[in-house]
C-alpha cells in the first residue's frame, strides 16, 4: 500500500532564539516567545517548492515483534543501525585481541586463551547487540526495540513529538548514517532515538511527513 503526501519543502522555520521548529506562518515562537521577522517568512516562501513524498505501508513485520503492532496501525519503516559503522571499532579491537592472545599463548597460555575468549565474546556481543536493535516507525508511533536477552521496548506517539533533528557525526557522515535526535511533550530531553540510521535524510524526510499529517489530523478535529 503506498500514500503519497503532498508537502511543501521548507514549510517550517526554526526559532533565531531556541532554533525549535515552527510553522511558518507563526509569528512568534511557541517555546520561547521570540518574534519571526517577517524577512526570515519571505525568503523560505520564495524557495518553498511543491514536491511528492512516497510512503510505502504495510502491515506484516519484517523485522520488529509481531504482537507490537495495533489495530489499523501500518508499518512505514523498519531498519537497523548501520552495521559496518557500528561493528568496525569493537571488531576491530575483537582482531587486535586475537592477535594479542595467540602471541601471548607461545609463553603465557593461560592468558593467551583468557585474551583468546574476550576477543570472541567481545565479537559475538557486538554482533548480537547490533542484530537486536529494531528501528520502527509506524503510522502511528516511533519505535525501538533493543535487548539481546530481554527485550526493551521504547516507543512515543507521533502526535507527541515536539520536534526533532538529525545529527550525523564527521565520521557518520562517511558511512552515510546519522542519530535522529528526538524530544517529546513533557520532557526536555533531546534524545539520540536512532543511532548511526542509514539514509538519514530519507528517513527523516518520512518522520517530518507523517508527524505533520498527525499534527493536521489533530487540528482538524478540534
Amino acid at each position: 500500500m503506498k500514500m503519497v503526501f503532498s508537502v511543501t519543502k521548507d514549510d517550517v522555520v526554526y526559532c533565531p532564539d531556541c532554533r525549535k521548529e515552527m510553522n511558518k506562518e507563526s509569528s512568534f515562537c511557541r517555546y520561547c516567545g521570540a518574534k519571526l521577522r517577517q524577512t526570515e517568512i519571505d525568503a523560505r516562501e520564495k524557495r518553498a517548492e511543491e514536491v511528492k513524498v512516497d510512503v510505502f505501508l504495510y502491515g506484516a513485520p519484517q523485522m520488529l515483534p509481531y504482537d507490537i503492532l495495533r489495530m489499523r496501525e501500518k508499518i512505514v519503516l523498519e531498519a537497523r543501525p548501520h552495521m559496518i559503522y557500528t561493528l568496525l571499532l569493537p571488531w576491530l579491537i575483537g582482531a587486535a585481541l586475537i592477535l594479542v592472545g595467540v602471541r601471548v599463548m607461545f609463553s603465557l597460555v593461560f592468558v593467551g586463551v583468557l585474551t583468546e575468549i574476550v576477543a570472541v565474546l567481545l565479537l559475538s556481543l557486538s554482533f548480537l547487540n547490533w542484530r537486536c536493535t529494531i528501528y520502527g516507525l509506524t503510522t502511528d508511533r516511533i519505535i525501538r526495540v533493543r535487548g539481546v536477552i530481554g527485550k526493551h521496548i521504547y516507543e512515543n506517539p507521533l502526535g507527541k513529538i515536539q520536534f526533532f533533528r538529525l545529527k550525523p557525526g564527521f565520521f557518520q557522515r562517511r558511512f552515510h548514517c546519522g542519530d535522529i535526535m528526538i524530544s517529546v511533550e513533557g520532557t526536555a530531553i533531546v534524545e539520540p532515538v536512532w543511532k548511526n540510521i542509514k539514509r538519514p535524510r530519507e528517513v527523516q524526510r518520512t518522520l517530518r511527513t507523517l508527524v505533520r499529517e498527525i499534527r493536521k489530523q489533530n487540528f482538524e478535529h478540534f
